[in-house]
């Protein structure tokens, strides 16, 4: 079982390190690690040349690019690995993620996709809460039911499906998830945590703009316009409290919801 992790990166130094870190410290499991850099200028490409020339799973460009989604999408060109997984510049693995990853695949030959649950942490690393991903027949057309980063998906489906919209922003995901959904392929659900992911990025700072993009992305897939509308709203709602929530240092109060948990809890 060989996997391809893609790590988009543009002027992170200060975050691709973690990153790197927990990506090359996944033990049972081959891997190649991608680096796909927009061109940087803050020392991030040093970064990245002095991590490769100790390490030859890396394989990285520096090249200005459209966005994460281009960047997304170089990086799949670039993989060989049989399934790929995205750990962006201010996100982590897990650790121990790829092996659980690995061995679901073999016991599901047919599966497409492999996702799992997701720690996030906050400015300063500290963790707050786990998020499991929502169930994918019920949700699938209100918003993105997965938690990306803690997503795999087969190298083949990319071939045969495509990849992310360069056009997209916020919900390139989404609208992938959406198609390879459509095209009936076959997602397992692991529940365990297979990445951290950093509080406070672009979706969650513009929560307004990516709930507008996905309501958009939900209406080309097929979804009626009223009701991407009303998910639009309650979206837009979750998102304005969930920021002022953490705002007022009151994120743990997520937890009472089902979808949050602690991050020691099972």
């Amino acid at each position: 079982m060989t996997f391809s992790i893609i790590t988009p990166t543009f002027n992170s130094r200060d975050t691709l390190g973690l990153a790197m870190e927990s990506v090359l410290s996944q033990e049972g499991v081959d891997l190649e690690y991608l680096i796909v850099d927009g061109g940087s200028t803050d020392g991030t490409v040093e970064l990245i040349r002095d991590y490769a020339a100790r390490d030859s799973r890396i394989r990285w460009m520096s090249e200005p690019d459209r966005g994460i989604a281009d960047a997304f999408n170089k990086g799949i060109g670039m993989a060989t690995g049989e399934w790929v997984g995205i750990t962006n510049s201010d996100d982590r693995l897990a650790a121990g993620a790829l092996a659980p990853v690995a061995e679901a695949a073999r016991r599901n030959p047919a599966a497409d996709v492999i996702h799992g649950d997701m720690l996030r942490f906050d400015e300063q690393g500290r963790p707050m809460f786990v998020l499991k991903p929502l169930d994918l027949e019920r949700a699938i057309w209100r918003q993105m039911p997965l938690n990306h980063p803690a997503t795999f998906v087969a190298r083949e489906v990319y071939r045969r499906c495509g990849g992310f919209d360069a056009t997209l922003h916020y919900s390139m995901d989404y609208d992938l998830v959406l198609r390879l959904y459509r095209e009936g392929c076959c997602f397992v659900y692991l529940p365990v945590v297979l990445a951290e992911m950093a509080y406070g990025g672009a979706s969650d700072e513009r929560f307004w703009a990516c709930a507008r993009e996905a309501s958009r992305v939900a209406i080309r897939h097929g979804s009626p316009p009223p009701a991407a509308y009303l998910h639009l709203l309650r979206n837009g709602v979750k998102g304005a409290v969930k920021q002022l929530l953490r705002r007022a240092g009151l994120a743990s109060w997520l937890r009472c919801h089902p979808r949050f948990r602690g991050p020691g809890a099972s």
